[in-house]
């Protein structure tokens, strides 16, 4: 079920995103996401499974995720996607990030399968007393990649995830409109894969519009 298209097949682009830092002198930093086109040869049957898994909520499961999330043991993932991620973040790109092959190896002994699922409750749920949807957030706790898998089909897909150039101390007031730090989107497409550093400051894109008739659908990966 999990099979990937092979690494030969991908039509891989890698964007070059600004972004501010703290560690050099310069004040900000170059960051690369990878994105990669009909990853899996039948998303279909990915989609399928996820859409049959039981939800789960709450920090433990979801952390500050905007909705609910699939969590379920796979070792067939494992086995099928592990070469390619191991192949796709050992590449000289990541200036930013070194690759350790143990370290990398003992996050995916323990690879779940995710997937987020966001609905228009869950959204009007969150955003009740804000201007804006903001989900901005970093996922670098442990990890130096994550990586997300649309599998929304074509006719639902919305949005997608934007990257931010993000002033971690900045005192952002409750009428600052986030999307002015917006320095990239990856549009949301059926079986695209998006690869990013975990630092990054990214979000999905959401609005109280979105998702009235199914729910925004990504697996997530953190590695």
């Amino acid at each position: 079920m999990f099979e990937a298209n092979p690494l030969s097949n991908y039509n891989l682009t890698v964007k070059r995103v600004y972004d501010h830092s703290k560690d050099n002198d310069q004040g900000f930093i170059w960051r690369k996401v990878f994105i990669v086109d009909d990853f899996y040869r039948d998303p279909d049957q990915v989609r399928d499974y996820a859409l049959s898994c039981e939800l789960k909520g709450g920090k433990e499961y979801c952390g500050s995720l905007v909705g609910k999330r699939v969590v379920e043991d796979s070792q067939e993932m494992i086995d099928n996607l592990r070469p390619i991620f191991s192949t796709l973040c050992n590449q000289r790109e990541w200036n930013n990030l070194e690759y350790d092959d143990t370290e990398f190896h003992s996050k995916w002994d323990n690879m779940k399968f995710m997937v987020n699922s966001t609905t228009h409750d869950d959204i009007m749920e969150r955003f009740t007393d804000t201007v804006y949807c903001y989900t901005h957030h970093k996922d670098n706790i442990g990890y130096k990649w994550a990586a997300l898998i649309y599998l929304n089909k074509d006719d639902e897909c919305n949005g997608g995830t934007d990257f931010y150039n993000y002033i971690e101390d900045h005192a952002y007031g409750y009428d600052y409109n986030i999307k002015n730090d917006i320095m990239f989107t990856s549009e949301m497409k059926y079986n695209r894969m998006v690869l990013y550093e975990a630092r990054h400051t990214h979000g999905a894109i959401l609005d109280r519009k979105m998702y009235k008739q199914h729910p925004r659908l990504a697996q997530v990966f953190f590695m």
